[in-house]
């Protein structure tokens, strides 16, 4: 028998039991559910229940998510810095997860009472708040998730498992609204609709009490069931700011986060738009919106077993360049239906959802074969950073496929349950159809530029393995030879320190001799008069809560939050820049610094 002092061999520790996935996995269940609620029809309850103006519901989308930027590093940062008795990431989901909870429930659940002005505050100071608490839990959670197993063929399981799990849950979201209501005409006397009531406030109220009860029971499980490996803990402590700036220097994490950035919004636009696109387009009963999301979420479900083992075929990239085909081309189909084409759109979701449920799993496999490549670059595990970016992606993508479209149908005249103009219809189809097609196409063409391949992952992994036996080893991707942190020309703790500073403002050290300090003050001092600028030309064109202000504040939110994140960002460097300022670095290690970026 195995000594209690004697640690377990190295695939023991890289294996991962069924429980250990199951407890890991069966939180997404509900989480998925919430997020449909949350993506499909509580736009609709707003707007055509609750009667918030579609503009100002973009507008309230727009600033929970402008926020995103700043906050998910921010996490991220957080959770590779916290030392506690029960781990670094656990505390801070147990936290979000509370609060996340109780911010949930009261999003879904405004009162009748409330004027429009009062709507419009409650939905964004819960919507803001119920996306902080996420974040707790989604950065550390993301990078718990890559810190459980190092081994490929496990982390694919896991991520495998979380996808199944979510697939149906977002099935079960996407039926549930329809399911505890009365059956529609023509379907009296079905055993498949509970019939407790066909009030939108009511059940808005059931789902989300029901939800909010399963997503704390099955997070408490998976907080009892997984632990941390505790061999992790300090591996990914860096200054912030530097910490950012050599995230966004790995080519292949470049190259997926901008891909799935615009990937991402094709998930979030038909989402957001298909119940208005049902009842005015198709002008068919709610009843379709369940049946097309199930049909596309189920299909995606059904076909994930099949993605898996292809993917153990021909790599991740080819099945990811695959699903993307699959996107554009029925997207481009879903443009040329109309009014009666249910049937038409079911098949046609039907081929488009096979897609639906790859995007989790190959995203996630292929979110920790990056952070081991930084890994052989940095010599850092720094999970809760890279993952802190990682989870930004579909909450960048929230602002153009939620707040956008709808901000746009309410410029073009969208008006409240009646028949929709032909301009409205138009939009309506092009923004549901035509849009994702292109997004995807774009972000197809930026992938297929992706270099981590299987091969090269295995040749990362080899050299950290170097390097951890202080051997020099290759990166594979660039052909240049790294040697292992403590035989770099400039030592590890000032790389990190000149990292505060951009490749153009040291070159510009080196060559005239000009301090960081005065760049660092330039860039705060813009960004903070740009995001002033872009909250008063929002303030300027809200004339009421009554009347829909178009698109241009939620495009002004957008830009001032992106500027936040950038005073922010320079803020956390004038420290630095003085005391460079008052210490500055010899040249010739500052050249040296640039020569290995």
């Amino acid at each position: 028998m195995q000594s209690a002092e004697r640690p377990a061999p190295q695939a023991d520790r890289e294996r991962l039991t069924l429980s250990t996935r199951l407890a890991f996995s069966m939180q997404g269940f509900v989480a998925a559910a919430m997020v449909v609620l949350v993506a499909v029809y509580m736009g609709k309850f707003y707007v055509d229940v609750v009667l918030l103006p579609a503009g100002l519901y973009a507008i309230a989308i727009a600033a929970g998510r402008a926020l995103d930027a700043i906050t998910d590093p921010m996490m991220g940062y957080l959770s590779d810095h916290t030392r506690s008795r029960w781990g670094r990431r656990k505390p801070w989901i147990l936290l979000g997860v509370v609060g996340n909870a109780v911010a949930f429930y009261l999003m879904l659940t405004p009162s009748a009472e409330l004027s429009v002005s009062a709507v419009m505050w409650w939905f964004l100071c819960c919507y803001v708040t119920s996306f902080l608490f996420v974040t707790a839990v989604a950065v550390p959670r993301t990078a718990l998730a890559a810190e459980l197993t190092l081994d490929a063929t496990h982390r694919a399981r896991l991520f495998g498992t979380l996808a199944l799990f979510v697939g149906l849950g977002t099935v079960v979201g996407a039926m549930a609204p329809v399911v505890i209501g009365s059956p529609p005409p023509g379907m009296t006397g079905s055993n498949l609709f509970l019939g407790l009531t066909n009030d939108p406030r009511y059940k808005m109220e059931l789902q989300a009490a029901a939800y909010v009860i399963g997503y704390l029971l099955l997070n408490f499980w998976f907080l009892f069931k997984i632990k941390e490996r505790k061999e992790f803990a300090g591996r990914g402590e860096t200054p912030f700011v530097p910490g950012v700036r050599r995230a966004l220097r790995n080519k292949p994490f470049r190259i997926m986060f901008v891909s799935h950035v615009l990937t991402a919004i094709p998930v979030a636009i038909p989402a957001m738009l298909m119940p208005f696109f049902v009842q005015y387009v198709l002008k068919a009963s709610p009843f379709w919106t369940a049946i097309l999301i199930v049909a596309y979420l189920s299909s995606g479900v059904l076909c994930l077993p099949l993605w898996m083992k292809l993917v153990g075929r021909v790599g991740k990239l080819p099945v990811w360049l695959l699903n993307a085909f699959i996107g554009v081309t029925g997207g481009i189909s879903l443009f040329f239906v109309g009014e009666g084409d249910q049937m038409t759109v079911l098949f046609i979701e039907l081929y488009v959802g096979m897609q639906s449920q790859v995007w989790l799993f190959l995203g996630g496999a292929m979110h920790a074969d990056v952070i081991d490549y930084d890994e052989l670059h940095t010599g850092k595990r720094r999970e809760a950073q890279f993952s802190s970016l990682w989870s930004i992606i579909p909450k960048f993508a929230l602002i153009p496929g939620a707040a956008i479209p709808l901000a746009v149908l309410g410029g073009v005249g969208y008006v409240p349950n009646q028949d929709q103009s032909p301009e409205v219809l138009l939009t309506m189809r092009v923004l549901f159809a035509l849009v994702p097609a292109a997004f995807n196409s774009v972000g197809a063409a930026i992938m297929w530029w992706y270099p981590l391949s299987e091969k090269n992952h295995r040749k990362i992994r080899e050299g950290v393995a170097r390097h951890a036996e202080g051997l020099d080893a290759l990166d594979p991707i660039t052909g240049k030879t790294l040697k292992p942190i403590q035989h770099r020309s400039v030592n590890e703790e000032t790389a990190w320190y000149l990292d505060f500073f951009s490749a153009r403002e040291l070159a510009g050290y080196v060559a005239k001799g000009t301090p960081p300090l005065l760049g660092a003050t330039l860039w705060t001092l813009g960004c903070g008069a740009l995001c002033v600028g872009f909250v008063l030309l929002a303030w300027t064109r809200i004339e009421g809560f009554d009347a829909d202000p178009g698109l241009l504040p939620t495009l002004s939110i957008v830009a001032a939050g992106l500027s936040l994140t950038g005073v922010i960002f320079h803020l956390l460097r004038i420290k630095s820049a003085r005391k460079f300022a008052e210490s500055p670095v010899d040249k010739n290690v500052v050249e040296s610094h640039l020569r290995d970026l």
